[in-house]
């Protein structure tokens, strides 16, 4: 019965002092990060989205820390995430549009944020209409 007992309170560490396996994948993580950010949990979503990052899920995870900086206003923060989202992948719509928007919003880099933009567009986002919102915006401050 004191093993049972034991091995119940044990259950969530391995043999040798260890954290077991994460029962969630990257894509259940990210789907959790996802739920807290909307839900404004910001500090469960950045956890979430942080063992979310790896993986195929790695630039998903990164734009949704860099939109929780945004939320937060820590702009640094945001676009570091977002150009991090982008060096994993540079065909990332949300990271292209979500760092155009940010500089855009922040009123520097202008042409860097209307190349952004425009790969974006280029790669025939659906729906095209917050993209072509986004480039608007960037034309307009321009």
């Amino acid at each position: 019965m004191a093993l049972l007992v034991l091995g119940g309170l044990t259950g969530c560490v391995a043999l040798g002092g260890r954290p077991a396996r994460d029962a969630l994948t990257s894509a259940e993580h990210l789907n959790l990060g996802i739920a807290y950010e909307h839900a404004g949990r910001t500090d469960l979503a950045l956890r979430e989205y942080e063992r979310a990052a790896t993986g195929p899920m790695l630039s998903r995870a990164l734009t949704g820390q860099g939109n929780v900086y945004a939320a937060r206003q820590e702009p640094a923060l945001a676009e570091a995430k977002f150009r991090a989202a982008l060096a994993a992948d540079p065909d990332h719509l949300h990271a292209l549009n979500n760092l155009a928007w940010l500089l855009a919003e922040e009123g520097r880099s202008l042409a860097e944020a209307e190349q952004f933009i425009r790969r974006a567009l280029a790669l025939n986002p659906e729906p095209r209409a917050a993209y072509e919102h986004t480039l608007q915006t960037i034309l307009d401050r321009q």
